[in-house]
């Protein structure tokens, strides 16, 4: 912990800014390299504070890297019905104090210019992109017949056979020369109900989304007997093994699929060993929660890769990896990734195939969404026209003022955007119930000085390292006591700061990804601009620079992402000062374009051009010039 800055007012103390982290990411191919301090944004503890009203108290003292919040109008809540019987840069931001006698305003305030549309920039024209060929899939057999012991209970339908299983799942089944010439005259005589179908089936999707009106439940899916089981020669002797075929899995995952569709809470467990009862509750919690979000897109897919089959005819089990892609409406560009493991079970080779566990796949190398909110607690959904926040059901009251204030700050936050159109129409915020929930959103890393990450999320589908990334996920921790307290201000501050990464995280390419002096630079940023540099201002920083140990030097990856609270703190305020001396020196578009530039291309030499083109100098240049705007705002 740093200390606190001190208001010059009482001289009591407040508490810091908070952190923001962005997390790494991967796709389901070809994932970028998780580093610590990439793809999440951690803010120094300490956030600016506000001069005390006349006669009133100090806030009281939190931990490093708190943000500010101003309530703002309604907007509507769900929450998950009960159950029937998804690492980056991490630090804290300081928090500036008032100064005696400032007027809150200076040259060194920005200003917001013209308010920006109450909806973000329509998204520009996707460009083509190329995909590495994908290796053929071996064909899904044949579908036993139903009441079999490899095929599906009586009543329940199996899906298509035969087909092929992709890289992303079931591939079309396309038949032979002689069947498609045969079925020639079918199809022209289906034409016209093809058409009619295909209308009913948009007309649906218009009205209801990607959720369908509840089914009727469906009994739980058997296993289906393996090739080389049903192939087998009349003359081969060998002994059957017990096997899992990856249409075995492809048929769990068909359903699970067309249940969350459908609404479906029975069929979604179906295939789920009955004597799990732990993990039939979680899952049906994981299935209300999932019915609360807006997806564009939602599809469980099985593994392409064979499954090693046992030894004898005796019991098997095997892990397998099963990807959930989803895509939120207005959220997401495209579908992304969260990565799940599916133990499956099989007691002998006539036997059901069941489902005995299921946990987050890897985080190893970024990229996956696990966990996401909705694979923890009961939650509830609060919609703004700008914001989804995802709160455990029994924060709901809490939530709605919590989602006032994110919806202001994204507000704030586009009105001095002055950049390259931004695509996301809507972000997702989840405030944790505790720090245990929150350390799981970094991977496990219970990192210091961090109440906030935004992790950006690559493509579910396979991409090169040129790529943009689908979308983001913002992560807060709830017990933290701006949120326990209800310190608007603190709160304000972190989530203008962490809306300040998601805003442009589509503008990341894989790879190392930005110097933190520029990718938090920006998002402090974005959090100070309505603070005059007159009258607030970093203790930590002030006493560096004015005891003349003030290195004149950018800030680190090091220095930004330290464990020590005080280190950090100054060195997300020096980097916020680097990205505010370009925005008054040279205008905000120059400084958001040069920010862009670098989330596209962080080499050295893609940041200098960058530099250059924003203000003309290079970086030895602008570095010194820099250092005495430093002196000036910070030292004086």
């Amino acid at each position: 912990m740093s200390d606190m800055p001190k208001n010059a007012n009482d001289g009591g103390t407040h508490p810091p800014t908070d952190a923001s982290t962005t997390g790494p990411t991967e796709s389901e191919a070809e994932q970028r390299p998780e580093r610590p301090d990439m793809g999440t944004s951690e803010r120094p503890s300490a956030s600016p504070s506000a001069p005390a009203e006349p006669g009133g108290a100090d806030p009281a003292v939190p931990e490093p890297h708190r943000p500010e919040a101003a309530p703002a109008p309604g907007g509507s809540e769900t929450v998950a019905p009960p159950p029937a019987a998804s690492t980056g840069h991490v630090i804290s931001a300081p928090r500036p104090e008032a100064i005696p006698g400032g007027d809150g305003v200076d040259a060194g305030a920005i200003s917001a210019g013209a308010p920006s549309p109450s909806a973000p920039a329509e998204p520009a024209a996707p460009t083509a992109r190329t995909e590495p060929a994908l290796p053929a899939a071996p064909p899904r057999p044949a579908a036993p017949p139903a009441g079999t012991p490899y095929g599906p209970p009586q009543g329940l339908a199996a899906p298509e056979f035969p087909t092929q299983v992709g890289f992303f799942g079931p591939l079309p089944y396309v038949p032979p020369a002689d069947q498609q010439r045969r079925n020639t005259r079918r199809r022209r005589l289906a034409a016209v109900g093809g058409v009619v179908a295909i209308l009913a089936l948009l007309a649906s999707l218009a009205v209801g989304g990607v959720f369908d009106p509840p089914s009727s439940p469906a009994t739980a899916p058997i296993a289906e007997r393996n090739d080389a089981e049903t192939s087998a020669k009349p003359e081969d002797t060998k002994p059957p093994v017990t096997r899992i075929a990856t249409s075995d899995v492809a048929f769990l995952t068909d359903n699970r699929t067309q249940a969350l569709k459908s609404g479906n809470a029975d069929a979604f467990v179906a295939g789920i060993d009955p004597a799990a009862t732990e993990l039939v509750a979680a899952q049906r919690r994981l299935f209300g929660n999932l019915r609360l979000f807006p997806f564009t897109s939602v599809e469980f897919r099985p593994p392409n890769a064979s499954i090693d089959p046992g030894t004898d005819a005796g019991p098997l089990t095997r892990d397998v990896n099963v990807v959930f892609a989803h895509q939120i409406t207005g959220v997401d560009s495209e579908p992304i990734a969260e990565r799940y493991i599916w133990t499956l079970s099989r007691a002998a080779v006539d036997a059901p195939l069941l489902i005995t566990k299921i946990t987050g796949g890897s985080t190893r190398g970024g990229g996956n969404a696990y966990p996401a909110p909705w694979d923890e607690d009961e939650l509830a959904l609060i919609e703004r026209p700008h914001v989804l926040v995802a709160v455990p059901a029994k924060n709901k009251s809490k939530g709605a003022a919590w989602a006032d204030r994110a919806e202001s700050a994204l507000k704030k936050n586009l009105a001095v955007w002055k950049g390259p159109a931004i695509t996301p129409q809507r972000y997702v915020i989840y405030i944790t119930p505790d720090h245990e929930t929150f350390t799981r959103a970094l991977s496990g890393n219970d990192l210091p000085n961090v109440t906030g990450v935004c992790r950006t999320m690559p493509p579910a589908r396979p991409t090169g390292s040129d790529q943009p990334m689908a979308g983001s996920r913002i992560t807060l921790d709830g017990s933290d006591e701006m949120f326990a307290k209800g310190d608007g201000e603190q709160q304000m501050h972190l989530l203008r700061h962490e809306l300040g990464h998601a805003m442009v995280a589509e503008f990341e390419r894989g790879g190392e990804g930005p110097p933190l002096w520029v990718s938090e630079g920006f998002a402090e940023y974005l959090a100070w601009t309505d603070l005059s540099l007159a009258e607030w201002f970093q203790p930590d920083a002030r006493a560096q620079v004015r005891a003349g140990k003030f290195s004149g030097k950018l800030p680190t990856d090091t220095e930004v992402n330290s464990a020590d609270a005080k280190t950090s703190t100054v060195g997300y305020h020096y980097s916020m000062l680097a990205i505010r001396y370009i925005a008054e020196k040279y205008g905000a578009a120059k400084a958001d374009d040069f920010v862009v530039a670098v989330y596209k291309d962080s080499t050295p030499a893609a940041l200098e051009a960058a530099l250059k083109e924003a203000t003309g100098q290079d970086r030895d240049t602008f570095e010194s010039n820099w250092a005495k705007y430093v002196k000036t705002k910070v030292g004086n």
